[in-house]
């Protein structure tokens, strides 16, 4: 396991340095800005900065303060994201673009290793959180994988030591809401009401803050614009062979869009009485944590390879939950192919038409299924 994780980091760095050696005005060989999706957050925090919040909202100012932070930038990226989270990149802008990038990769990044750190005192973890393949997807593109990875993670793995912690950071996921989807019936399943109450109290400061800052007006812009991406996931406008959901692999077989939507519900029903049960039932916390994040991420029909980050919760609580244990080859099997997803679900995707981002996540589901099963009936029950 540390070969593999070198190995993997060392083409991480090689890529990233090929990369910064080929830019051209500012660009990658492939005409993005360093980050990539990051230079809507930079876009977005200047134009806060400059007093015109609810510009962000408007794609030609929104163009504009990107191209004025990059000039050669030819790219749209516009902004879908809640006032919530406008608040959250507001100081970016007080650097400059590479400057700002790097901090806001190295804080997602601190994030992300205290809680990956949470889960083992093996110092071999921090290399093999390091090389975990969504890394480099979530970092190459400035996104905010880190972030969501830390507060949907950390909150579940808290929630039985420390609730009222654990309700704070979830309630932090008002910046990207939809990945707070599952996380109030997973918080009363394990009957912590003192979670429930401060991840509601914490959502609230957040909109209130945002309302106070940006103004009423913020959110129904931002209604709009989400509305608008969501006719654009529909239409196939946004590149599908990026998003690992049910709903997107029928999409990309052609399926009606009705259909397609009909199917991701049913699926996505499925996974959440599934997960009930699960958590209703003896076992280890960290195992129903690993599951509700997996549950969380099949459930959402709007999802991108940047935010499979999030799998390294569940890769990380099913190898601490096998390490040492003999006869467990299919829960193996399952892990890896968690582990090499993200790095695959855009590239099989687009060159072979293969979306097999919903396979995966179910196979996963499942492995840690059968071994959250297995802890509950007791040590002697063997997976294949």
């Amino acid at each position: 396991m540390r070969a593999y994780a070198t190995i993997l980091l060392a083409g991480y760095v090689l890529g990233w340095l090929v990369v910064g050696l080929t830019l051209r005005h500012g660009l990658d060989p492939r005409g993005a800005p360093p980050g990539a999706d990051f230079i809507i957050f930079y876009g977005v925090s200047r134009l806060t900065l400059a007093g015109q919040a609810i510009a962000a909202y408007a794609p030609h100012a929104l163009l504009m303060a990107e191209r004025t932070a990059v000039p050669a930038s030819r790219g749209v990226f516009l902004w879908c994201y809640p006032p919530t989270f406008q608040l959250m990149v507001w100081p970016l802008g007080l650097l400059r673009y590479a400057p700002a990038l790097a901090a806001w990769t190295a804080a997602g990044l601190i994030a992300y290793l205290a809680t990956i750190r949470s889960l083992s005192g093996d110092r071999r973890a921090w290399l093999l959180a390091l090389a975990f393949p969504g890394l480099f997807m979530n970092a190459s593109q400035g996104q905010t994988g880190f972030w969501i990875t830390a507060l949907l993670g950390g909150g579940l793995l808290l929630l039985d030591a420390r609730p009222a912690l654990a309700g704070v950071l979830i309630g932090l996921l008002a910046i990207k809401p939809q990945f707070a989807v599952l996380a109030p019936l997973l918080m009363i399943l394990a009957g912590r009401p003192s979670a429930v109450l401060t991840s509601a109290l914490t959502a609230l400061v957040l909109a209130v803050g945002a309302t106070a800052a940006f103004g009423v007006e913020s959110w129904p812009r931002f209604l709009a614009a989400a509305g608008a991406a969501a006719r654009a996931l529909e239409a196939g406008a946004l590149p599908l062979y990026k998003d690992p959901s049910v709903f997107a692999a029928l999409r990309l077989f052609g399926a009606p869009t009705s259909l397609a939507l009909a199917v991701h519900a049913a699926q996505a029903v499925l996974v959440i009485v599934l997960t009930a049960i699960a958590w209703r039932r003896p076992g280890p916390a960290e195992l129903k944590a690993g599951l509700g994040v997996l549950a969380t991420l099949i459930v959402l029909p709007y999802l991108f390879d940047y935010d499979l980050m999030t799998l390294a919760v569940p890769i990380a609580v099913g190898l601490k939950a096998i390490h040492g244990r003999e006869g467990l080859v299919g829960a193996r099997i399952g892990l890896v192919a968690m582990a090499v997803t993200p790095i695959l679900v855009g590239p099989v995707g687009r060159w072979l038409h293969a979306p097999i981002g919903p396979a995966a996540l179910w196979f996963g589901y499942f492995t840690l299924w059968r071994v959250l099963a297995r802890d509950a009936a007791g040590p002697r029950k063997a997976i294949g």
